[in-house]
C-alpha cells in the first residue's frame, strides 16, 4: 500500500479522529478507543497514573482521491489495512493523574 502518514486530530478516553495520508488516498477516520491505566513509578512509589487510549474500532471512514473526490465504496482490504495500521499506531496518553510522592532522600533510608 506504500508509505503512509497517520495524524491523530483528536483523541480522548472514548473516541478519536485521525487523517491517514497514503500515496493514492487520503482517509478521514473516526472511531472508538479503549483505555487502560498505567502506573508511572518513581523508585518504588507511584508518581502518577496515566490513562492510555488504544484503538478499538472504526465508526466512520471516508476515503478521498488525491484530487479531493470522495470514493463511494471502500474495499474490505483497505478497511482492514486501516484498522491494522490504527491498531499499531494508537497508543496515546489521554490523562495523567499525579500522585503524592516522597522525594526526600531520607525516604530510601527507611526502606
Amino acid at each position: 500500500m506504500g508509505m503512509l502518514k497517520i495524524t491523530i486530530n483528536e483523541i480522548d478516553n472514548e473516541t478519536f479522529s485521525a487523517t491517514i495520508n497514503m500515496k493514492i488516498f487520503d482517509i478521514e477516520v473516526e472511531g472508538d478507543v479503549w483505555t487502560d491505566e498505567l502506573e508511572n513509578l518513581w523508585g518504588d512509589q507511584v508518581s502518577s497514573i496515566s490513562t492510555m487510549a488504544y484503538f478499538d474500532r472504526i465508526t466512520d471512514m471516508k476515503v478521498f482521491t488525491k484530487g479531493g473526490h470522495e470514493c463511494c465504496q471502500i474495499t474490505l482490504d483497505l478497511a482492514n489495512f486501516v484498522k491494522k495500521e490504527l491498531d499499531d499506531f494508537i497508543d496515546e496518553e489521554v490523562d495523567n493523574e499525579p500522585c503524592s510522592v516522597d522525594y526526600s532522600p531520607r525516604y530510601y533510608d527507611l526502606v
